[in-house]
């Protein structure tokens, strides 16, 4: 069993108090991260175009008014935040990883985030019942619990909540039929 990421101990062991616990992980940061390589992938040509863009009005020669001039590059620089900000995803994601920790008890399934603000969000033997294991071609992979629809614009998206870049699942896929066994039990 691993121990909790020093930035949320505290946290990780006022949470769990009385509780046994059953199994507990921190995520591959990698394989954590691997959900963000495809918006990393079309951040490339969005930032390449962006930076030319702006690189393009900003030699421009200024012959009218000077402020309608500076205006251009600025609004440039905005997609050029955005657009870096789609590459260094991953890496941010991966740096992220590291203050989180999967926890299960006999009780119920934990995952404790923390990026900015700590989040906790737990789980009943009822809510990890149907989950689904997805392998990454080894011992590791993710757990599913839930699938949400989130509204973002015009679309949906699909966001999955559960045990993400897990190096090996065996254990926790244990722990939880353990906690579903005893939740059916009860």
């Amino acid at each position: 069993m691993q121990s909790a990421p020093v930035s949320i101990a505290d946290a990780v062991s006022r949470e769990l108090m009385g509780e046994r616990v059953l199994w507990a992980a921190s995520p591959d940061r990698w394989a954590y991260a691997s959900k963000y390589w495809k918006t990393a992938l079309f951040g490339i040509p969005f930032a390449a175009f962006a930076i030319l863009w702006t690189f393009t009005v900003s030699s421009i020669p200024v012959k009218g008014d000077r402020e309608f001039t500076t205006l251009f590059p600025l609004w440039g620089l905005m997609f050029v935040a955005f657009g870096l900000s789609m590459l260094l995803s991953p890496f941010w994601a991966a740096w992220t990883a590291s203050d989180v920790y999967y926890v299960v008890t006999e009780r119920r399934a934990i995952i404790f985030e923390k990026a900015l603000k700590l989040k906790i969000q737990s789980f009943t033997s009822s809510a990890v019942a149907g989950y689904t294991r997805i392998s990454s071609g080894g011992p590791g992979g993710n757990i599913i619990f839930q699938r949400v629809s989130v509204r973002s614009g015009r679309g949906t998206r699909v966001k999955e909540i559960g045990f993400i870049g897990l190096p090996e699942y065996a254990g926790a896929e244990q722990a939880l039929n353990q906690l579903v066994s005893r939740g059916t039990s009860a």
